[in-house]
């Protein structure tokens, strides 16, 4: 995996795990992915401006990634926090999304 060059915050082409950008944090923030390939093991929470455009996953349907968290619970623990990122063309393997009811409403319209 690459490192994105300084103020780039981009990732093209390339193999990304998620374990290598959560070393020192919990939440990815303020990143950009185009055409790569997200490894895992890993659940992500999808907070607040998350794009997914495009994107494909080694699951045969939604409900084989998707973890619900009712609203009446905030906060997950043990889950990566994705934050303002754009995933364009991307593969994901190993990976699960998190998140409220209606969230899974907008996936499933998308889901490959």
């Amino acid at each position: 995996m690459s490192t994105p060059q300084t103020g780039d915050r981009q990732f093209r082409d390339d193999v990304v795990r998620i374990a290598a950008l959560t070393v020192n944090t919990s939440v990815i923030e303020d990143l950009e992915f185009s055409n790569c390939r997200i490894i895992g093991p890993a659940v992500l929470a999808l907070l607040d401006g998350v794009s997914l455009i495009g994107c494909r996953w080694d699951a045969p349907d939604l409900k084989a990634i998707f973890w619900e968290v009712p609203p009446s619970r905030p906060r997950v623990v043990g889950a990566v926090g994705v934050q303002r990122c754009v995933f364009s063309n991307c593969s994901f393997a190993e990976i699960g999304l998190a998140g409220p009811p209606d969230l899974r409403q907008l996936l499933q319209a998308g889901f490959n």
